[in-house]
Formats: C-alpha cells, structure tokens, sequence
C-alpha cells in the first residue's frame, strides 16, 4: 500500500470514529447505537488495516477484523491490552448485535478501543 492510500485508510477510520462518537453523544432518545456500534466496528477494522499496512505486514483483502487483529497482536504485543474478543459482534462463529450492539455503555467500549488502536497506529 503506498502512503497515499494508508494516509486515506487512516483518514477514513478517522472520520468513521468521529462519527460514532456524534452518535453516542446524542440524546438517548436520539441516539441510534447500532449505528454508533456498525461505524466504530469500521474504524476499528480500517486502524487496524493501516496499521499493518504502515509496518509492512502482509494483509489480504478476505482477512477478517479478528484476523487482522491476530496480527496486530504478533507484530506489537500492546495490542493483547485492546480487548477486541470481548466485543460481542466480532466471533467468526456468532453474533451478538442484538445484545451488544444496542446497548450504548458496550458501544461506547468499542469506540474506545477503537481510539486504543488509532493511538498505537501513531505511535508505530
């Protein structure tokens, strides 16, 4: 990936975790969690993606965010701290929006992992 498409990756995720952070800090009423939860889950996805791109580790376009995130884990061992698995709509074998995703405190969990990653990215 060439520095232009890592810096509109990043920009992306950037703007993505903006978004949901504006969700979040609607009125409850207002608020629409799972979209806060479905455009953190993107963020966290494309960091991760710029993450590896910008150390040159090899991804592919079928990997999955936890597959991504294995990575992440194997080429910096601060990541093991961003507890990814424990988000609810992630396993490659179940899903548990329905639960997880519609309830703003887990949401906003992911939103700060989501700034989790973003840090590690700067930092590399």
């Amino acid at each position: 990936m060439d520095n232009l498409a890592l810096e509109k990756l990043i920009n992306e995720a950037n703007l993505l975790l903006i978004r949901a952070e504006n969700e979040l800090e609607k009125p409850q009423k207002e608020m629409v969690s799972f979209a806060a939860c479905q455009t953190s889950k993107l963020s966290i996805f494309k960091f991760l993606k710029a993450y590896l791109a910008k150390n040159k580790v090899k991804i592919t376009d079928s990997d999955s965010l936890m597959h991504l995130y294995d990575k992440c884990k194997k080429y910096n061992g601060s990541f093991i701290d961003i507890q990814i698995q424990k988000m609810g709509c992630v396993s490659d074998t179940h899903c548990d929006m329905e639960e997880y995703c519609m309830e703003p405190k887990y949401v906003a969990e992911c939103v700060n992992r989501a700034k989790d990653i973003r840090r590690l990215l700067y930092q590399s």
